[in-house]
């Protein structure tokens, strides 16, 4: 008798165990696969590696959600743990190499002045763009203005990153 009660109390909890094992992973299904979002991983002047998550909102791509031509990331300094801003636009993106739109593609480091472009290799290179992801390799020089104002007499900022994006499934 006593094996039979162990025995019904094995499965019941190897079953409370599934369960709970279930409800910890019901969360998977809210991830940036599914709601949209992602983030850049990016270093400036080759320092230390940060990661900026990307909301769904961060992101424009072309003709998903609006009519335009153009990929356009930016993410704003309140939510940079460094205190960053950042845009960068890409016009008629495409599987390859894309140049950045230098009226439109700007960093600003720790509340400094907007830094533009310089003419110096400027790329943005897309090696997925599909309905579910985008991913793309960042390589711009900006004008330095880490000092207050900007001052194209010194090297430029160079910004490299990884950006890996969700689209949204409602946007699919």
């Amino acid at each position: 008798m006593k094996f039979a009660s162990l025995k019904h109390y094995l499965e019941f909890a190897g079953i409370a165990g599934i369960a709970a094992s279930l409800t910890a992973c019901s969360g998977i299904n809210d991830s940036w696969e599914v709601k949209g979002g992602g983030f850049i991983k990016y270093s400036i002047d080759n320092g230390e590696e940060i990661t900026q998550e990307l909301e769904r909102d961060d992101v424009e791509i072309p003709f998903i959600r609006n009519r335009h031509h153009y990929l356009l990331v930016t993410f704003p300094s309140e939510r940079s743990e460094n205190n960053h801003q950042l845009s960068i636009m890409v016009n008629e993106p495409k599987l390859a190499q894309n140049s950045a739109v230098q009226s439109y593609t700007w960093i600003q480091i720790d509340g400094t002045p907007k830094a533009f472009l310089t003419s110096d290799n400027n790329y943005v290179t897309i090696d997925q763009k599909d309905d579910t992801k985008w991913t793309a390799n960042i390589n711009l020089h900006f004008t330095d203005c880490r000092h207050g104002m900007c001052d194209e007499s010194l090297p430029p900022i160079l910004f490299k990153g990884r950006l890996h994006y969700w689209i949204a499934e409602d946007d699919r």
